[in-house]
């Protein structure tokens, strides 16, 4: 992503979830930890919860999480960016930063 994509997409996070109850906020920066340290760091500042704030937090009950994603949750904060060499990052969302000349 565009480093304006991840700001938009930050801001975003913090605005919808910013709505919903604490636990429900908490759940979420949980979820984007696991995801990715920077993003649930982000959006975490922006609703003020931290990863020492949902380190205590199991997966749900239906859920089932892969060995790496238990690793993850492990170090939940402190597992630095995710290794995507060798992968294609694609999107279908255009660049409206960009003017196109028809």
């Amino acid at each position: 992503m565009e480093d304006w994509e991840r700001d938009d997409l930050v801001k975003n996070f913090i605005d919808n979830i910013g709505q919903a109850t604490r636990e429900v906020q908490e759940r979420m920066v949980w979820h984007l930890f696991l995801c990715e340290d920077e993003l649930g760091q982000r959006v975490g500042d922006g609703l003020g919860i931290s990863a020492d704030d949902v380190r205590h937090l199991e997966p749900l009950p239906k859920q089932q999480l892969t060995d790496e994603e238990r690793d993850r949750m492990a170090n939940l904060g402190k597992n630095g960016p995710r290794d995507v060499e060798g992968l294609t990052m694609t999107h279908c969302v255009p660049n409206e930063r960009v003017v196109v000349e028809r």
